[in-house]
């Protein structure tokens, strides 16, 4: 007998979880105790979505009745092409667009389709059902070789029951298949817009436009630290080199670098063409300003240790050696969005901004990879070596050039441009 005012209600709830920031783990997890008391004896429920994300390739939850619990992992890309996870119901469903599937596990045969069948019907899986539900969408799923037009949402129900499901239970879990795809639309996009900011804008400006920091003009004064890194001889190899080894270089140093300020918890504000803008911002109590200046000569250690690594294998491919130098530097700037009506960016702007950047341009001059600033030295209070004053081009008088006393031991030399 179906049981339309329980399978009614569940959906309404469904809905209702779809349009707000709900969690989906505690989606997937309520809405297996729903059915149980309901009487509908699910034992386990599987549920998942591609993604389109830089990193990751799958969302896959699962919740059972005996811990009723639900566990939720994200699946790498790469991970999505190994033969581990495209042997499965899941990913056939969703390379042949199946919007259904039933599989009665205890018949041997049918359980040695997939590994996975094999290890439910140990646990005593009679009856497994899957549902299949797309967004409709034509965005190609390169990173798993999937054709255009199967992003959408996964879900299965597996009972223990002998005889397995009922046909009237069958149709009524059928009956939750859009309300499921657009509980997990509503997650999945939320979490598509945040990893797009994060990766395209940073994590904490992304997070600042998703809570409406949206307006041209929006923004305030933030003291920080500024890291400012440039790529040598690009110009040249740009000339030089073909299009995709230059752009494989380019992104080799945004390794070196960007990846180094992201792993000491910088924010990277902008990639410029070859060059890196990162700050520290200073925060009493949780990021104070000595330890964010210690960090940021820490990101620049680490990213010279990467650049020796890097050039390592790069010699050894045949390629040419990468160099950049690293600007060190602190003050106020306004942190916010500039531009146009319809096209902002958010970024910071002030004399601390341009001055970081002219630091760094002295690194070539100089012959030394990192030039800290006399306020920078203030604040990181430790062993720095002079360079000098400098001659800036903007700058009235110049400026006190600083640089790690590694690099300072070497007879200062200047490179004639």
């Amino acid at each position: 007998m179906r049981k339309p005012e329980l399978f009614r209600d569940i959906s309404c709830w469904l809905l209702e979880r779809a349009l707000t920031d709900a969690d989906l783990d505690e989606t997937v997890a309520g809405l297996g105790r729903r059915l149980v008391q309901g009487g509908v004896p699910v034992f386990r429920i599987n549920f998942g979505s591609m993604l389109l994300h830089p990193v990751l390739g799958a969302l896959d939850l699962t919740w059972d009745a005996l811990s009723d619990n639900c566990r939720s992992q994200a699946v790498p890309r790469t991970a999505a092409k190994t033969p581990e996870f495209q042997n499965a119901p899941f990913y056939r469903m969703v390379k042949n667009k199946t919007p259904f599937e039933r599989y009665r596990l205890n018949d041997p045969e049918v359980r040695a389709k997939y590994p996975l069948f094999e290890t439910l019907g140990g646990i005593g899986i009679t009856d497994y059902i899957a549902l299949f539900a797309s967004y409709g969408r034509k965005t190609p799923m390169t990173w798993a070789d999937l054709p255009a037009g199967v992003e959408g949402a996964i879900a299965s129900f597996a009972t223990k029951r002998t005889g397995g499901f009922s046909a009237d239970e069958v149709e009524d879990l059928k009956s939750l298949s859009t309300p499921l795809a657009l509980a997990m639309k509503g997650a999945s996009d939320r979490s598509l817009a945040k990893t797009l900011l994060e990766t395209y804008l940073g994590k904490a400006s992304g997070a600042q436009v998703l809570d409406g920091l949206v307006d041209r003009g929006d923004g305030r004064v933030i003291n920080c630290c500024l890291w400012f890194s440039d790529l040598r001889h690009s110009t040249r190899m740009a000339a030089e080199l073909d299009i995709e080894s230059y752009f494989a270089t380019i992104n080799d140093y945004f390794d070196c670098t960007a990846d180094a300020v992201l792993d000491h918890g910088g924010e990277v504000l902008k990639l410029i063409g070859d060059a890196v803008m990162a700050v520290f911002p200073f925060e009493d109590g949780v990021r104070p300003a000595d330890n964010m200046c210690l960090t940021a000569v820490m990101t620049a250690r680490d990213a010279l240790g990467r650049l020796a690594e890097k050039n390592r294998t790069r010699a050894e491919d045949g390629l040419v050696e990468i160099e950049f130098g690293i600007g060190l530097h602190a003050g106020k700037v306004m942190y916010g969005n500039v531009g146009t009506v319809r096209r902002l960016d958010l970024t910071v702007t002030g004399s601390a901004a341009n001055e970081v950047e002219r630091l760094e341009g002295l690194c070539k001059h100089l012959a030394v990879p990192v030039i800290a600033s006399e306020p920078f030295k203030a604040i990181y209070g430790q062993e720095l070596a002079s360079l000098g004053r400098q001659d800036v081009a903007g700058i009235d008088g110049g400026l006190l050039a600083f640089t790690l006393p590694e690099f300072g031991n070497t007879p200062l030399r200047v490179v004639k441009t």
